[in-house]
């Protein structure tokens, strides 16, 4: 019987494309016991095992290792440098996949290996993919421009080179560029005299701690990476996850989101770049994990969305047409618009000019999921807030393209059902500074 649960996410390093250099990628892996306690400071055996094929075929590598988790949980290794069971790293010819990494560990250290998972690797560094490739490949470059794909069908992820980046980091093979976010304290809510403002906006201050957010909404091209490495069917349900019983998204070919076609989840061409939609709090939660970060909590949420500033929007007292996508038909009150149509779809995560902190589209595009649970302020000064600690929703923040400017204020606040895959919803992460 199973008595760990194990969260675990892959980091692909190519060491050196140099033959005589070792060849190995690092992998991590969360540990918890059957309380859903992390096991901090052990020592844990684990064997990993390369398959190919299918997520039962033959193993053409085996090796152990016996890391030690840190104050987190966290155990790291490196595929390739373990203690060698059966084949030969340096042989495997990765362009014959599709590949599978099968974990078995022990938590005692030793051999007796009590939980067992296998996921699909989608991507390997391309200095291993070359050694044992065929000398030509017709390559094509995906629109976010951070992946090759492969004439024999597979693809190879390089971190790094979107055409969006900048100064910011990224997090592994999803490319997720984050902006540092100080530490600070603010007035979180709204003041009486704000335009359109709700009852459940009482101002009140927030101390935060630093943290890094996400520059950009999660996009449909990186959500359906996670979906199809962790083989996510076309009901959105996750066996291996946290919440197992419940969807992580419905498709939504229909509203420019993911679609399941055949054996994978796949975005509506031209719309890669695009905002995820139609995700639950609980899919977007479990994309946090797979990506090493969490969802924000609602005062961190408001806090990178203001940027210092004290107004309705982190624009000022207004937010026109050429700053946000919005239904911009229904600005806010004393407020105009050179456009007065409802754009009817998501923009792209990169559209439009970023906020002081350097982060895109906090103002409209999609409802962003937080982590808190939907409740009243309270009226006492905070410091670093998570929320109630029950509710009948979490919270959604930011407005979507088919909701007026007063919905798309930075104090706004809105109530999502964990399990509603709205057309409207979608998520930005936040990770340790």
């Amino acid at each position: 019987m199973k008595n760990l649960l194990t969260l675990f996410f892959i980091s692909f390093i190519a060491l050196s494309a140099l033959a005589q250099a070792p060849q190995k990628f690092s992998y991590q892996t969360v540990i918890r016991n059957a309380s859903n306690q992390l096991l901090v400071g052990q020592t844990v055996g684990i064997k990993i095992s390369i398959l190919q094929g299918s997520a039962n075929g033959s193993a053409v590598y085996t090796e152990t290792h016996a890391p030690q988790t840190n104050a987190n949980g966290l155990a790291t290794l490196e595929i390739g440098g373990g203690s060698l069971l059966t084949g030969n790293f340096a042989n495997i010819n990765w362009a014959n996949g599709p590949f599978f990494v099968k974990t078995e560990t022990d938590p005692n250290g030793g051999n007796n290996y009590t939980i067992t998972n296998t996921s699909q690797l989608l991507s390997v560094p391309y200095a291993l993919y070359a050694a044992n490739a065929p000398d030509q490949q017709q390559l094509s470059v995906s629109l976010t421009g951070d992946t090759l794909y492969l004439q024999n069908g597979g693809f190879v992820i390089i971190p790094g080179i979107n055409a969006a980046n900048n100064s910011g980091g990224f997090s592994g093979p999803l490319n997720i560029e984050t902006a540092l976010i100080p530490a600070g304290t603010f007035t979180m809510g709204s003041p009486t005299t704000e335009p359109q403002r709700g009852t459940d906006e009482v101002q009140h201050q927030v101390t935060l701690s630093a943290f890094r957010m996400s520059k950009y909404e999660t996009s449909n091209a990186q959500f359906a990476a996670f979906l199809n490495a962790k083989s996510i069917g076309s009901n959105g349900l996750y066996a291996l996850g946290v919440y197992p019983s419940e969807p992580l998204i419905y498709d939504c070919g229909s509203y420019n989101g993911l679609s399941y076609t055949g054996s994978q989840w796949q975005a509506v061409a031209g719309f890669e770049n695009h905002p995820v939609v139609c995700v639950t709090w609980y899919g977007a939660t479990e994309f946090a994990t797979y990506a090493g970060g969490r969802l924000p909590t609602e005062a961190e949420w408001e806090y990178a969305c203001r940027g210092n500033t004290t107004t309705a929007f982190s624009t000022g007292a207004c937010l026109n047409n050429t700053q946000a996508n919005y239904n911009w038909g229904n600005p806010l009150t004393g407020c105009t618009n050179t456009i007065t149509t409802n754009p009817g779809q998501t923009q792209a995560i990169n559209s439009y000019s970023p906020n002081s902190f350097g982060i895109y589209n906090m103002h409209g595009n999609v409802w962003k999921w937080c982590s808190d649970w939907y409740g009243s302020y309270s009226t006492t000064a905070q410091t670093n807030p998570t929320g109630a600690s029950t509710g009948a929703g979490r919270v959604i923040r930011g407005g979507s393209w088919d909701n007026g400017a007063q919905y798309c204020r930075s104090a706004f606040r809105n109530i999502g059902t964990p399990g509603n895959g709205s057309s409207f919803f979608g998520f930005r992460l936040s990770f340790a500074p």
